[in-house]
């Protein structure tokens, strides 16, 4: 017989990541967790309770976010015929969980804070994130819209972000925001030639919208619009004013700001929180009011209060800031094996330490004893303890400062001891 034929696996490039998707690469997990870990500790400070909401729901929870959006949902449909969608927010799942388990009856006012993924397609392509955001629903005051904001801040200060910038807005409700769209429709009409294609179908639907455009055109005509101020209704003119003065007694700086509009549902304040920087400018977060969303939804008239945004943004903006965190796992001693059979050892070595509450790192793979101290100095462990092939035999290990370069030799019954010793513990 002859010799069997090898087989070779087929080979077939790995196609790339998908556009609008984004990876945490371990360089970014670090600023990733210390984000979630000092969201969490603020939120629960302020009051807001942890909730969780699936990523899939009955896509007709999302016809108020389909509605003036140009995106679409990520739909499908199920084995019984029900068409399903990925949240592209998660503020209408909250809305949902809110009025399913009769929260208007639990309490006056629910706090909520989530980290959760959200996907939805824009210009046929599939867009994908991870959400962070902050919600009230219930009865809430303009203490409360100024309170956020200041949590918000505090957040962001405390993650070490510079050049913070509060840019505010209030549009109005049901009784005077069409009042103003209707001004914003006839002065855009005469200006009709000055904008661009896009801002030019908003028109007759939504007006509101041209504001937000940063056609160099577009923002030209629309600087000389309409003030929105001028034309809200006693109720949003006094909110407004006393959400302004809450801020002023927290001493935060804000803009004025009549491009800010929020979303399609968003209704009285709204406003985004940017951070600065030489030769780019990253949008945090958006922040407002939803108040017609839980009686859109069958639910009795209720207030809806909410900041949202994008870790994947937080990232951007910590690395445009050079903000960089340190690992609160620092190991204690690195493992330095040299062989086959010291290697072994190790692995008993290991979980010895870790029995012993002392935290151990090794170099998983080929490698000279000088790469391995490396590595280590590089980790700033201060103890190596190095096992070669004659240790291994022997039952010895070899303890060294890695600072210093200092080392001695010890039994593996007495290595323990002495690495307690050494690290005071």
């Amino acid at each position: 017989m002859g010799r069997p034929k090898k087989i070779t696996p087929q080979v077939e490039k790995a196609p790339a990541r998908l556009p609008g998707s984004f990876d945490v690469l371990p360089e970014q997990i670090m600023s990733w967790e210390v984000f979630v870990e000092k969201l969490h500790s603020l939120a629960h400070t302020f009051g807001y309770s942890k909730i969780e909401t699936p990523l899939v729901e009955d896509a007709r929870l999302f016809r108020f976010w389909q509605a003036g959006s140009k995106d679409k949902l990520a739909a499908f449909t199920d084995a019984k015929g029900l068409t399903c969608a990925l949240k592209p927010t998660t503020l209408f799942s909250l809305a949902r969980a809110y009025l399913e388990y009769q929260f208007p009856l639990r309490e006056k006012v629910s706090k909520w804070f989530y980290t959760s993924p959200v996907a939805y397609v824009s210009d046929g392509q599939m867009r994908q994130s991870t959400e962070y955001g902050f919600q009230m629903l219930g009865e809430t005051n303009p203490i409360a819209d100024s309170q956020l904001i200041n949590l918000i801040f505090r957040l962001f200060t405390e993650m070490g972000l510079p050049n913070l910038s509060l840019e505010i807005n209030n549009i109005g409700c049901l009784e005077c925001q069409p009042g103003y769209e209707e001004v914003l429709r006839n002065y855009f009409k005469e200006k009709k030639y000055d904008l661009c294609e896009n801002c030019l179908e908003l028109i007759d639907t939504h007006p509101l919208q041209i504001l937000a455009c940063n056609n160099l055109s577009c923002s030209t005509v629309s600087a000389e619009a309409p003030v929105i101020i001028d034309y809200l209704c006693d109720a949003c003119r006094r909110h407004f004013i006393a959400v302004l003065e809450g801020l002023d007694e927290l001493n935060l700086v804000y803009n004025l700001n009549q491009k800010v509009i929020g979303k399609p549902w968003s209704r009285k304040t709204v406003f985004e929180v940017r951070a600065k920087f030489e030769n780019s400018e990253v949008t945090l977060g958006q922040g407002g009011h939803a108040d017609d969303l839980i009686q859109s939804l069958g639910g009795l008239p209720a207030q809806a209060l909410g900041f949202m945004g994008t870790i994947e943004n937080v990232l951007t903006a910590l690395e445009s800031a050079n903000v960089k965190f340190a690992s609160k796992h620092k190991a204690d001693v690195f493992l330095v094996p040299l062989g086959e059979l010291a290697a072994k050892k190790t692995l008993r070595l290991f979980t010895d330490l870790w029995n012993n509450n002392i935290v151990a790192s090794e170099f998983i793979g080929p490698g000279s004893i000088k790469t391995q101290l490396k590595l280590a100095e590089s980790n700033k462990v201060a103890i190596a303890l190095i096992i070669g092939q004659k240790e291994a035999r022997e039952g010895t290990v070899i303890l060294r400062d890695v600072k210093s370069g200092m080392q001695e030799l010890f039994t593996s019954e007495r290595i323990i001891d002495e690495v307690k010793k050494r690290l005071g513990k």
